[in-house]
C-alpha cells in the first residue's frame, strides 16, 4: 500500500502544480544562496554585516510569520 497514490502522476492539474511549486522553490532557494555573495562582491559589506543586517533579519521573519500562518 503507497504512502502517495500512484494515480496523482496522472492528474495533469497535480502535476503542473508541483512543477510549478517545485520550479519556485529552485528560484528561492537560489536566490537566497547567491545573495550573501552578491552582498560582498557588489556592495562590499563585511561578513558580519551580511550576517547581521541581512540574514538574521530574514531568518527572524520566517520563525515569526511562519509561527502566526500556523496558528
Amino acid at each position: 500500500d503507497p504512502f502517495v497514490d500512484p494515480g496523482l502522476g496522472k492528474n495533469i492539474p497535480f502535476m503542473i502544480g508541483v512543477l510549478c511549486g517545485g520550479i519556485i522553490f529552485g528560484t528561492v532557494a537560489g536566490f537566497v544562496s547567491m545573495v550573501p555573495y552578491m552582498m560582498k562582491d557588489v556592495h562590499q559589506l563585511s561578513t558580519a554585516e551580511i550576517g547581521s543586517v541581512i540574514i538574521f533579519p530574514g531568518t527572524m521573519s520566517v520563525i515569526i510569520f511562519g509561527y502566526i500562518g500556523g496558528i
